[in-house]
């Protein structure tokens, strides 16, 4: 805590610890020293509890609706808990937080990615935020937090849907928060939940691309499809992958650690164990994407989410970033990649490489504009996003729709989406050989990691 001058650590004191201790200093400073008067030591813990219960009347004087709590134990972390954690009395769970420093976008704040039953969602209850900071031992509550949802299931209303909660940071207070817990009440013992806040230290980005890839489930075992999509992204211009693994095969597992281990490679694995007894569409697949947007926006300007089986690909230049400083604007807030299906041939086994040998496609995207397409975000304009597409920018911010000749959503399925079955009339199968073009470099790096995969424990 910064050093001050006595007076202005005391102040104006009001109650009786600070009367009491205000009388004691003036004792040391004037009598005789010899047994009247505490160490020095001593002197200086109660200097810092002057100066601690003046802030504490500062925050809560500045700041109303908050309340400062004593006594509580401070959460400590190694590592980010990657967990969902239940809010006591509440039909809320919470998975993790952020530092939101955008005022155009609810800044500052903290931002929690957090997951609700729908049909409570008008009374749900109030929500507080018990902040933790490193220089403090105590927590400041502020609230009621803010209740936002991401994405209303229309079809289950009795579905957990993904949220948001904000925290409004309180004012007088310039650092910020280590941990936010979410509780029902304020200065609750035992808040049932300690979060980690990310990205609390502000990242000078550069022109660079991340790429989110949603949640493996169902003990995903197609770990030789992850090679390829790994390395046909980063010959894209991926700087850093980020995954979600709700459930994968021991295979797979291997696979992602022989990655993540390696330092040569900027690959990401978020552990997302989602709660299976919770009804949600996709295990809380938007929650997940929302989660990856603010943990990769923080080091990258750009970031682009896809399912596995998907590749946004310029169809003009070789690259992400080639792409970008063709049709790039400061005001675009997504460029959202339109959608063709590729009919995905299994036949070729060695090496695996579905778009080396899957180049069969509709003569036109379909369907067209944004249904089904997927994005890449200029990070910092991004606030809430759907599978496919924004649900809500910062002010400004403006949508472009790619030009299928300049880039396109390849999107490599076994079997055709449902309006190939509805009008089957209407489309044209054509091949289209454009993967080709990064053949060679992906096979020389497909082989070398697959050689790599099972070399690792």
């Amino acid at each position: 805590m910064t050093s001050l001058p006595i007076g202005n650590r005391i102040g104006r004191c009001s109650t009786f610890v600070c009367a009491t201790v205000w009388l004691l200093l003036l004792h040391c400073a004037t009598a005789d020293l010899r047994g009247s008067c505490p160490a020095a030591s001593k002197r200086l813990q109660l200097l810092e509890l002057v100066a601690e219960i003046r802030e504490i009347r500062h925050i809560e004087t500045a700041n109303p609706s908050a309340k400062v709590c004593r006594g509580l134990k401070k959460p400590v972390f190694e590592r980010e808990p990657q967990t969902w954690q239940a809010v006591p009395d509440r039909k809320v769970i919470v998975f993790s937080a952020y530092f939101e420093r955008r005022p155009n976008a609810d800044g500052p704040s903290i931002r929690i990615i957090a997951s609700g039953w729908q049909s409570a969602y008008n009374t749900i209850g109030d929500l507080y935020c018990h902040l933790w900071y490193d220089d403090r031992d105590y927590a400041v509550s502020v609230g009621p937090a803010t209740y936002t949802v991401i994405y209303p299931s229309t079809l289950f209303h009795e579905a957990w849907s993904s949220h948001f909660i904000i925290c409004r940071l309180p004012k007088g207070v310039a650092a910020v928060p280590v941990a936010v817990s979410i509780t029902p009440t304020r200065c609750l013992r035992q808040p049932g939940n300690e979060l980690m806040v990310l990205n609390r230290k502000l990242i000078k980005k550069t022109d660079t691309h991340a790429l989110c890839i949603s949640a493996l489930y169902n003990r995903w075992s197609g770990w030789e499809m992850i090679i390829e999509m790994f390395e046909t992204h980063k010959l894209l211009g991926a700087s850093e992958i980020t995954i979600y693994n709700y459930s994968v095969s021991p295979e797979t597992n291997r696979t992602l650690r022989s990655y993540i281990t390696d330092k040569n490679e900027a690959v990401n694995v978020v552990q997302w164990p989602f709660p299976g007894h919770l009804q949600s569409n996709v295990h809380c697949q938007r929650g997940a994407l929302n989660d990856c947007i603010y943990r990769m926006g923080h080091r990258h300007r750009y970031v682009t989410i896809t399912d596995l089986d998907e590749i946004l690909v310029p169809r003009t230049v070789n690259t992400w970033p080639q792409l970008m400083k063709r049709v790039g604007r400061p005001d675009i807030g997504v460029y959202m990649f339109q959608h063709s299906y590729f009919r995905r041939n299994t036949s070729t086994e060695d090496p695996y490489l579905i778009t080396q040998s899957s180049f069969w496609t509709t003569d036109e995207v379909t369907p067209p504009a944004k249904i089904r397409c997927k994005s890449m975000y200029q990070a910092d304009k991004a606030i809430a996003i759907d599978l496919h597409f924004p649900y809500k920018l910062v002010a400004g911010a403006e949508e472009y729709m790619m030009d299928p000749a300049v880039g396109m959503l390849h999107h490599y399925r076994p079997y055709p989406m449902e309006n190939f079955a509805k009008w089957p009339e209407r489309y044209r199968f054509i091949e289209d050989r454009y993967m080709e073009k990064y053949k060679n470099k992906l096979i020389k790096a497909f082989k070398r990691r697959r050689e790599l995969v099972r070399k690792h424990p």
